[in-house]
């Protein structure tokens, strides 16, 4: 038998026993509301620490037990001279001795004690029931009574608010990123961000704010507003009135998210809510005049002013909801037209629908069968570790613009599919395909290529994604990524993304290799610093015979918010 368990043994069943108190005599039992209970005096006076007695290699043995608050398998912080001294814990127990391991104890360590849990007080005993002649006569008692009509009256339950719960949160972003291009200098521009939603300044009260303001201290080769060294960007401030939970009203510049087509404005809306069945309707007005595209700055050359609806129906896991727009809009580019837009989205457990379609009619000019846009999505789920999706986009209006770069699409068409497959919980593979068309040009692009993921590595909650994607027609070519995640600590997320690409058509460079490292640290509840390094290199000269350019930018982001 080995030496250290047989000690444990021996010590534990010669553990001395207390002097048995002797039997108290034997009272008369007098029925339970007499009977003597413990006092909580009689109990022994509990013993606030208790101390290590023997030590061998691998176990400590102690002067306490379960008499004395300890349990197996509990964890016991060992003091030495007052300083911690390690945690071991109970793997054998008797009432006033047990033996734990775990920790380097030393004879004369000391440990604190809780107070056991006092005794159960002793069982009442139900008194005897009563006789037959006392049910008797309480039954009498029972049939004899008049028993007097009640006339219910039922009392309408409050409506369950229409109103969805809004998020309160305020984010401030402090920015400086810098651009290193050879050839081509330095650019470097500081901002702030503001991001406000629901910030309640009443009861009824509430205020959206979305900003930045920037300043470049150096900037090279501008294209974007390239007069600008200092800019306040504006796409949201809004005061949201709810008086009741059927009526809000917002005025301000208004970014309106739901309201399918719109663009943000500088005016008013007004939207009303209803149940309606097992669903919810909306209904509302708005009209304002649109800020520049490019600048956002305001402006009265264009207004736009309309109707909208809103309608969601639930069945069975099953959300329907239907949106739509008309409005009559004026643009310099555009001339004054009327304008529809018109959205079905099916959301369910084993697929996702969503179409979109943009009308217009009347102005300058128009798309082709008053077609707009329209969009088409679906993903669908035939297996819990598969999935397959695609989206088919028409954009059919040709918008003329003044401004640089281009913020409305040409007329173009495009289809992209997408498969995804989880054999098991640690390995994903998937896979991509498109074909996309400029209708002006005929210019055609195709790609597709595949995916792997490793998104649950044993360390460090960490990911591994890798792809590759085969490119031809208008822009041929070929790229490959690897990207690396982890977080290796609660506050501190980690990325690496490694990435290479070949042009083969009307580029100036063949190959190029990127490296974008990032991380992000929540110094507290309300403060988070994310730092972002990334740089390219091109590795060989293509048609253009130029030399080979570098780049590197570097962003800090100290983000405050509650």
């Amino acid at each position: 038998m080995p030496i250290a368990p047989a000690l444990a043994a021996l010590l534990l069943a010669a553990a001395p026993a207390r002097p048995a108190k002797p039997a108290p005599p034997a009272a008369e039992d007098t029925g339970p509301s007499e009977r003597p209970e413990a006092s909580p005096s009689a109990r022994p006076a509990h013993r606030g620490t208790g101390s290590v007695a023997y030590v061998t290699a691998g176990r400590a043995y102690l002067d306490a037990g379960s008499e004395d608050g300890l349990a197996a398998g509990a964890t016991v912080e060992l003091r030495r001279k007052g300083e911690p001294a390690g945690r071991c814990t109970v793997t054998d127990i008797a009432p006033h001795h047990a033996v734990c391991t775990g920790a380097r104890a030393r004879v004369g360590d000391t440990f604190a004690l809780e107070a056991p849990p006092p005794p159960p007080p002793p069982p009442r005993l139900l008194p005897p029931p009563p006789g037959e002649d006392v049910l008797a006569r309480r039954r009498s008692v029972v049939q004899s009574a008049e028993v007097p009509q009640v006339a219910f009256q039922a009392q309408a339950s409050a409506p369950a608010p229409l109103a969805e719960p809004r998020t309160r949160a305020i984010d401030i972003s402090l920015g400086s990123q810098t651009w290193e291009a050879s050839p081509g200098g330095t650019s470097n521009r500081e901002s702030v961000d503001i991001l406000a939603r629901g910030v309640p300044l009443s009861s009824w009260l509430f205020l959206d704010l979305d900003a930045r303001a920037e300043h470049w201290f150096s900037r090279q080769n501008p294209r974007f507003l390239p007069k600008d060294t200092t800019h306040l960007y504006l796409w949201q401030a809004e005061l949201t009135a709810i008086p009741s939970d059927s009526l809000s009203v917002s005025a301000g510049r208004v970014l309106p998210w739901g309201i399918p087509g719109a663009t943000i404005f500088d005016g008013a809306m007004a939207g009303w809510r209803r149940r309606a069945g097992d669903g919810q309707v909306e209904t509302g007005i708005f009209a304002g005049t649109v800020p520049q595209p490019d600048s956002l700055a305001l402006t009265a050359t264009r207004e736009t002013g309309g109707v909208y609806w809103i309608v969601d129906r639930q069945a069975a896991g099953t959300v329907l909801r239907t949106e739509g727009r008309l409005a009559a809009v004026r643009t310099p580019e555009l001339g004054t037209r009327g304008e529809a837009t018109l959205t079905g989205r099916l959301f369910e457990r084993a697929a996702d629908l969503s179409l979109e379609a943009s009308l217009g009619a009347g102005g300058k000019t128009h798309a082709p069968g008053f077609l707009d846009a329209a969009r088409f999505d679906a993903t669908v789920r035939p297996a819990p570790a598969v999935s397959l999706g695609g989206s088919l986009r028409y954009a059919g209006l040709d918008w003329p613009q003044p401004f640089d770069p281009a913020a409305f699409p040409g007329r173009s068409r495009e289809g992209d599919a997408f498969a995804s497959w989880e054999p098991r919980s640690w390995l994903r593979l998937g896979g991509t395909a498109g074909l996309a068309e400029d209708i002006t040009s005929r210019a055609t692009r195709r790609w597709f290529g595949p995916e792997v993921g490793l998104p649950a590595l044993p360390f460090a909650h960490s990911a591994i994604t890798a792809g590759y994607l085969e490119e031809s027609g208008w822009i041929a070519g070929r790229s490959a990524y690897g990207q690396f995640t982890a977080a290796p600590w609660k506050p501190l997320s980690l990325l690496a993304r490694l990435a290479w690409s070949h042009e083969q058509t009307s580029g100036a460079f063949g190959d190029e290799a990127s490296l974008t490292l990032g991380s992000r640290a929540e110094l507290n509840q309300f403060l988070a610093l994310r730092l972002t390094l990334s740089g390219s290199t091109g590795l060989t000269t293509g048609n253009g015979g130029r030399s080979v350019p570098t780049g590197l930018s570097a962003f800090a982001t100290l983000q405050a918010g509650y």
